[in-house]
């Protein structure tokens, strides 16, 4: 379990790369509900590797062609982080 102050940090490195690479919250938040999709249904995996790689949150030489979960549970993470970053207001839909 993350302490508070990771937490912290992980929501201010969401914010940072978010403006950085100009990625809209939205996105974030389908990206996630897409992997947990995933989660039930591994046959999904490629829509999302295409999706990261359509965002430009990947490329497609960096994503395993064989699932990986740590990797769906990272989206997982970060979509619900999102979720919760506006609905604190800590930052705009």
């Amino acid at each position: 379990m993350a302490t508070q102050q990771e937490y912290e940090d992980t929501k201010k490195m969401v914010r940072e790369a978010m403006l950085e690479e100009d990625v809209p919250a939205q996105i974030l938040i389908q990206l996630g509900e897409l992997a947990k999709r995933v989660l039930e249904d591994k046959s999904l995996y490629p829509q999302l590797v295409q999706e990261l790689i359509a965002s430009e949150l990947a490329d497609e030489e960096d994503v395993s062609k064989e699932i990986d979960f740590q990797l769906v549970g990272a989206i997982v993470a970060l979509g619900e982080m999102t979720k919760q970053m506006i609905e604190s207001g800590e930052i705009e839909a």
